[in-house]
């Protein structure tokens, strides 16, 4: 039983697993992070429940895989109407508080937060409803933002850092105003929108990154990229058929790296506020983030897909009852911070928590580590049909409904690189593989539940046609800021 604690629980966007000097990165530059590590534990095998920003927060907050909630994609959120870590918590009298970026449906909602600060919630409580299009027979229509949004990585400043300064000082003056207050250990969520693209920074953090030394993606260019057809669709609906050259690619990775610097930095500066004021000797330190990005590797741009580099998410814990320097290599999920929080804070499960899929992580903590399979799905903007993840051990499977099967070994392949299922003759792991699947669900019966929710939600809003002339966006603006739409089809 660990011993109840306060706790910090820093989450960010976009940051894939292994950007972090602690785990090794040749280049950027995280001494925050790292030094949670160090002073604590890294799960080096940790995964989202899904590669998107609203399934993906949607599975942290429940518990839950996107098949058991119907939270399935960024425009069916999170609405308040299952349990929550945070509901528990709060409802057992600890306070529980939100700083940042939650993109849940609304904020009218009881997300189970005591309180939201300058929360980000998905567009006018719709979100990207362009992604349910998916669903229909002509699909998704193209767009051109994504590679016009990652173009602009450099020097500059984009929203999302304004917000996450504002977001930093809410979170050290709740700290300040109340960390020291608190009758019971309460939980501080401080929500970072960086280091979602645009990569676009100040000079400072862009200098740390000469593009010349930017270490180059995997299978970038056309001549190597990977052509499974999951893999052209994505590129299809993102408007990046047409290859990108090797400046394009080095300067967004230069950017991609200085926005995990301002990121870290912010992290510091609520580290130090905290240690400051004495509260740390009683706190504990929790970081993820919602998914990864794939920065250029596999010819490939943001998230949506199921290769590591954008379902790998890091996870680092440190505090009292924390041993130093530990990485843990059981397999972990976000599903598995719903019980994990709960008993660092000394609250309780419930009944109704009986069946969720995840387990405390407190034990492999403690050097207790167990055999665990590796799951996630996707049934978003940029998958034709669902996609699901199946890792036992160093084996891993991407099942696609009605395409073929893809199959990698990390452990001779962690870059993924080599597809052990192309050829589509016989695999036997692939099999053993995919019956293991079919044990956690039926991945057809899903993806036709998935599509069927979302042409619903489509004709909740007028329908297919209505969507299409909404027009699309490439990233939730922050509060207060108008939405511009990309027009499609």
């Amino acid at each position: 039983m660990v011993k109840p604690a306060n706790m910090i629980f820093f989450m960010s966007d976009n940051h894939t697993r292994d950007l972090l000097g602690a785990a090794g990165h040749p280049v950027v530059q995280t001494p925050t992070l790292d030094k949670i590590a160090t002073s604590g534990v890294r799960f080096e095998n940790a995964y989202s429940t899904s590669p998107l920003c609203c399934p993906s927060r949607a599975g942290l907050a429940t518990g839950r895989y996107p098949h058991q909630t119907g939270y399935w994609d960024n425009a069916l959120a999170y609405d308040g109407n299952t349990p929550t870590w945070h509901g528990r918590v709060r409802d057992q009298g600890h306070a529980a508080v939100s700083v940042g970026k939650l993109h849940f449906m609304s904020g009218e909602n009881d997300n189970g937060f005591s309180d939201e600060i300058v929360p980000m919630h998905i567009v006018e409580g719709k979100g990207a409803l362009i992604g349910l299009l998916r669903a229909t027979q002509e699909g998704v229509p193209p767009r051109t933002g994504p590679r016009a949004m990652y173009d602009k990585s450099g020097i500059g400043e984009a929203d999302y850092q304004r917000y996450d300064v504002h977001v930093t000082e809410n979170a050290v003056k709740w700290l300040q105003d109340h960390g020291a207050k608190q009758d019971k250990p309460w939980v501080l969520f401080v929500s970072y929108a960086s280091p979602h693209p645009p990569f676009a920074v100040p000079k400072r953090f862009y200098d740390l990154y000469p593009e010349a030394d930017m270490p180059l993606p995997v299978q970038f260019d056309a001549a190597s990229r990977p052509d499974h057809p999951s893999v052209a669709h994505i590129r299809q609906v993102d408007g990046l058929e047409e290859p990108v050259d090797e400046a394009y690619v080095r300067r967004t990775v230069a950017g991609y790296c200085g926005l995990v610097t301002h990121l870290d930095e912010q992290v510091g500066q609520v580290m130090k506020s905290a240690e400051e004021l004495g509260l740390l000797d009683n706190t504990r330190i929790l970081y993820t983030s919602d998914h990864g990005e794939a920065a250029g590797n596999h010819g490939l741009f943001g998230k949506s897909n199921l290769y590591e580099h954008s379902i790998g998410v890091p996870l680092l814990m440190s505090g009292p009852g924390i041993s130093a320097g530990g990485i843990i290599s059981q397999i972990a999920s976000h599903v598995d911070l719903f019980p994990t929080v709960v008993e660092a804070l000394g609250a309780s499960l419930t009944d109704e928590d009986a069946d969720l899929p995840g387990v405390s992580l407190w034990p492999a903590v403690g050097g207790q580590e167990t055999d665990r399979l590796g799951f996630a799905e996707f049934h978003a903007q940029s998958s034709k049909t669902a996609g699901y993840l199946l890792r036992d051990g160093t084996d891993k499977l991407v099942y696609h409904v009605n395409m073929p099967r893809q199959r990698f070994d990390l452990e001779a392949d962690p870059q993924e690189t080599n597809d052990l299922a192309a050829d589509g003759g016989v695999d036997a792991t692939a099999d053993a593989l995919e019956a293991k699947l079919r044990e956690i669900l039926d991945p057809e019966a899903v993806n036709q539940r998935a599509m069927a929710d979302q042409l619903a939600h489509a004709d909740r809003h007028g329908g297919a046609d209505a969507v299409r002339d909404r027009g699309t966006f490439s990233y939730t603006p922050v509060p207060g800021d108008d939405l511009n739409l990309e027009k499609v089809g």
